[in-house]
């Protein structure tokens, strides 16, 4: 959905990074991060399933240890 401004803009951070990192894993991770980030802060994260809120924590613990 293009006119909700949620997500769309993870899909552009994800289509973005991917060339950028050159690696389509750590592409999507930064786009599942800003998916989550993005809804926490407009104040819908309880559209954000529970595995999606798991997957980008361990995508933080990644990016935070390597």
């Amino acid at each position: 959905n293009w006119k909700d401004l949620t997500e769309a803009c993870p899909a552009v951070v994800t289509a973005v990074c991917v060339p950028l990192t050159f690696s389509i894993a750590d592409g999507i991770g930064i786009g599942v991060l800003a998916y989550v980030t993005v809804k926490a802060m407009a104040g819908r994260v309880r559209e954000c399933p529970l595995a999606l809120i798991a997957v980008a924590t361990v995508f933080v613990a990644k990016f935070v240890w390597l």
